[in-house]
Order: structure tokens, then sequence, then C-alpha cells
């Protein structure tokens, strides 16, 4: 890396490198300063920079055509699920772009990242909420610093917004009960009751195939989850390797499952060459998957039947975690079949659970051991 220092006719000190492209061709990179010290330092933090494997200078071009070049490219082709791809487009376009979109990347500070979580907050998004758009900008410029766009990311010092403990949400037994009695005899009534009685997500079981059923064994297999993805219904990866678990099933819902393929064989003779075979264990009644968004209609207009407020769907998975713990189910038996990874992220969500269960035991060992 060759340099060369010369000082120009308008009284400036101009400093050149010759520098090598990655194909092996080389580059003239001019530096300037009012003085021989400001050039050479200019040129000196340059040389550093290459030696780290940085770009010379950061790239000029604007935050919003990176971005959308980004999500275009290294957002669909990285193996994250649909889902988040989705969330973290989203939430970059509506939060991030209207604040930076012109900005150049190289001139972008953490202190800028800060004001967008900030704007966040103050428009009364959720710590998760911010804890996601984080994520979503640190993943944009770390590919930006990949990419040879920047030297270093400034969203790595930005602090991660912290995580706020809100108590899950959950129905009492009676509650539940109440809530079933309401849409019985609905269509998918069926379908809330499995996940009451197995805490598994909606997009999991509302991608279960018969294939992943064991009547005999009395199990299943969480293989995957339907998720709305361009228009459509796909069914994605599980969410985390821990999210692919094989789940015990209840005698009582052994006969519901057994009870759903009795009634899907009629409806599926009733459409006759209108079915179409998707091979899920909840379809329509032309045996196409269902749409989540039909599931959380009926579970709120059946809330709302039994004036409960604030009950979705995920509060039947939070019921199912309460109830067992509550019942004495062990903290790591709940947390494999939640599909959870790791016992602290139970732990975390149902720690006053945990707490009331802790005082029990101790109640307990003195009561047996006479103390």
């Amino acid at each position: 890396m060759a340099s060369r220092r010369t000082k120009r006719a308008d009284g400036r000190y101009l400093v050149t490198l010759t520098v090598e492209n990655p194909d092996g061709s080389t580059r003239r990179v001019y530096f300037y300063g009012r003085t021989q010290a400001e050039a050479r330092a200019k040129a000196r933090e340059a040389q550093e920079r290459i030696a780290l494997g940085a770009p010379v200078r950061d790239a000029s071009r604007s935050f919003g055509d990176w971005l959308s070049e980004w999500r275009a490219t290294f957002l669909a082709a990285s193996d994250r699920a649909p889902s988040t791809k989705a969330l973290y487009g989203g939430l970059l376009e509506r939060y991030a772009r209207p604040q930076l979109d012109q900005v150049p990347l190289a001139r972008i500070t953490p202190a800028d990242l800060t004001r967008v979580l900030l704007a966040m907050e103050r428009a009364g998004r959720a710590a998760s909420t911010r804890r996601n758009m984080y994520a979503a900008l640190r993943a944009t410029f770390d590919d930006a610093v990949t990419n040879g766009l920047l030297g270093a990311s400034p969203a790595v010092r930005v602090k991660r917004p912290r995580a706020v403990a809100v108590e899950a949400p959950s129905m009492t037994p009676g509650q539940a009960a109440q809530l079933l009695a309401a849409i019985a005899g609905k269509r998918y009534a069926s379908v809330v009751r499995l996940l009451l009685g197995t805490g598994l997500r909606r997009g999991e079981v509302l991608a279960l195939r018969w294939s992943d059923l064991d009547l005999e064994r009395g199990e299943l297999t969480v293989r995957g989850s339907l998720v709305r993805q361009g228009g459509g219904l796909v069914v994605s990866a599980p969410k985390t390797a821990h999210s692919r678990r094989t789940v015990s099933l209840s005698e009582p819902m052994m006969g519901l499952l057994r009870v759903s393929r009795h009634g899907q064989l009629e409806e599926r003779l009733r459409a006759a060459n209108y079915w179409q075979d998707s091979g899920h264990v909840f379809t329509t009644e032309l045996g196409r998957p269902v749409d989540p968004r039909n599931l959380l209609r009926l579970v709120r207009d059946g809330a709302t039947a039994i004036g409960l407020s604030g009950i979705g769907v995920h509060t039947l998975r939070h019921t199912y975690a309460t109830t067992a713990l509550l019942h004495g189910v062990p903290l790591h038996v709940v947390s494999r079949n939640l599909g959870h990874s790791s016992v602290a992220i139970t732990a975390d969500t149902y720690g006053h659970l945990t707490d009331d269960a802790s005082r029990s035991a101790a109640a307990t060992v003195a009561a047996a051991l006479n103390l």
C-alpha cells in the first residue's frame, strides 16, 4: 500500500494512497487536510480500516436505498422464520425509514438509532416490540458491515431496550369452562380445546397433520407452524429447535382427535371432488388449512359472550401453563411441552407461580419432617 504527500495550490495538503481491490487491481484514494498532520491522520485511519478488513470509507448511499436492497436480498435469503422476516421488514419500514430514509449510512450514529427507539416508546410501543426493532436494526447494519458498506455498525453501541416482566394473562379453570361452553358447537371449538389441553401455539396446532399423531402411544409431534405469508397460508419451520418436540396427550385429547378424524371423513365424503386433501388435522369444510384469524375471532367472540376482556388465542397457552404449574407439574416438564428454548424463559414468564410453589414446598417439607 503506497502513499504520497503533496501540497496543493489552494494550500491544503494531499495524501494519496494506492490500495488493492478484492480482484487484485489497484486504485488511488485521496485524503485532504489543512495541515500535513491532518492529511496524514486521515490516511493512517484508512490504512487501519483496511488492515481490519473494513472499507477505506463508509458508503455514501442512503439508509433507505440500503434498506430496500437488504429486505429484497439479505433478509429474504436468511434462515429466519417467515414471520420474523415480515416482522423485521415491517418495523423498519414503519419506524426507521421515516426518520433515516435519506440519511447516508456513513452518517448514521448510535444517537440516531436511539432516537428511533425512543420515538417508538413515546408512541406507546411495548418493550417487546422495541426489542424486536433493536434486533432488526442490528441485523440491517451488521449486514452493511459484512458487505463492505460500513467499517463498524452504529447499532452495536446502542443499548438494547430492557425487557419488562409482564405477568402472562390466563384464565381460571372456571373461566376456561365458560369459554368452552360459549363456543360449543362452533367450528374450530375442538381446536380451542386442544390448545387448552396441550399448550401448543396457534400456528403449531393448525399445522398438525394426521401423520404427526400417534394415538396408540398418545403423542403428537410438532414439526412446523402455519403462518400467513405472501397472501397465502404456508407451514414454516418451528420457531426454535426446541419447538420441534413430541407432546404427550391425555385421554380426553386423544378422544377429541378421534372424533375430529371421524368428522373430517364425513366432510370429505360430502365434499366429494371438491375436497382438497392437505393432510391437516383441522381444515375448512373443503379440506383447506384453517386461517389463524378465524381461530382468533372465535376465541374473542366467546370471551366477549361471557364478559371476559383481553382474551386471545395465546391466553389458552398461558392457561395451560398456569394450570399445570399450580397443580404441581414440574417446571422443566411444562417448559418442554411449551417448546421454550430454555427453562429460564418459562421461569421468567411464570415466576409468580414458581414462587408460590416454592413456598408450598417449604411448608410441605416442614410438615413432613415435623419441624
